[in-house]
């Protein structure tokens, strides 16, 4: 996500070749990802999915009734299921 402790720890490891990592320097490959990108990370799409069923187009009166609504909806998920392992994995 190009945070910057992120560009640091590929800095020390990859770049620098510092020898406190060496360790884990050849054990490891870093894939700079681009800043932004929800598709890659799985719990976006959870949260898309949230939103379109539970959350969207719909007023809360409250802060209170939107969290509520928002774990029940991650209580469908509190298991692991088949809806869950679709919207988390890669295509």
């Amino acid at each position: 996500d190009n945070a910057p402790w992120h560009k640091k720890a590929y800095r020390l490891i990859a770049v620098d070749k510092r020898p406190e990592y060496a360790d884990i320097s050849d054990k490891i490959t870093i894939l700079m990802l681009p800043p932004y990108s929800p598709d890659l990370n799985p719990i976006e799409q959870v949260w898309r999915k949230t939103r379109r069923e539970y959350t969207h187009n719909r007023f809360f009166a409250t802060l209170m009734e939107l969290m509520e609504t928002v774990e029940k909806a991650f209580e469908a998920w509190k298991k692991p299921n088949n809806q869950l392992r679709t919207l988390c994995s890669f295509k």
